[in-house]
């Protein structure tokens, strides 16, 4: 009989260690999910941003000739003026996927340092708001909680005749 009473309650001990070991492991896989979600609206932004950096950069490889009508100097997307129609379009696609967005495009032209002979180089960049707290933005500067994609691209600047047999360069830069 003394062993069944130096025992009492033993079996209610290892079903508290139990159920608070399996609480634990509940807590640490509902975290886990939680940071994956923050990831995943990170990384879903990112995505965004990118795609509409390609958009505009497809629209100003067709438009090569008014370049300078793209350009925006460092400001929010939503307040961007640029005189190109395209740019105006674009900037408002970001201010509406990407809220508080802030848009960058700077056009320099026949940089021989910088660029290939006869092209200009575009550097276009979008900044936003980290969401949720996600700490995946710059940690300082001028982004500082802010995530950002930027891209540079060199842009012919060759006119060519209008003889579609002859390829004789004309002039370099537009």
């Amino acid at each position: 009989m003394t062993i069944f009473h130096s025992q009492r309650g033993s079996m209610l001990l290892e079903c508290l260690i139990g159920i608070s070991i399996f609480s634990f492991g509940i807590l640490a896989i509902s975290a886990l999910q939680a940071n994956a979600m923050r990831h995943s609206v990170s990384s879903s932004s990112r995505t965004t941003a990118t795609q509409l950096i390609q958009r505009i950069e497809g629209e100003m490889r067709s438009n090569a000739s008014n370049l300078d009508s793209f350009a925006m100097a460092r400001t929010e997307c939503r307040s961007a003026a640029p005189s190109s129609a395209d740019a105006r379009r674009w900037a408002a696609a970001v201010n509406t996927n990407l809220n508080n967005a802030i848009c960058t495009v700077a056009v320099q032209r026949n940089t021989p340092a910088t660029s290939t002979p006869c092209s200009s180089q575009v550097t276009i960049s979008i900044s936003w708001p980290t969401q949720r707290g996600a700490q995946t933005g710059a940690v300082a500067g001028n982004n500082q909680g802010m995530n950002e994609a930027t891209t540079v691209m060199h842009i012919p600047t060759i006119l060519e005749t209008n003889d579609p047999l002859e390829t004789r360069h004309v002039r370099c830069g537009l």
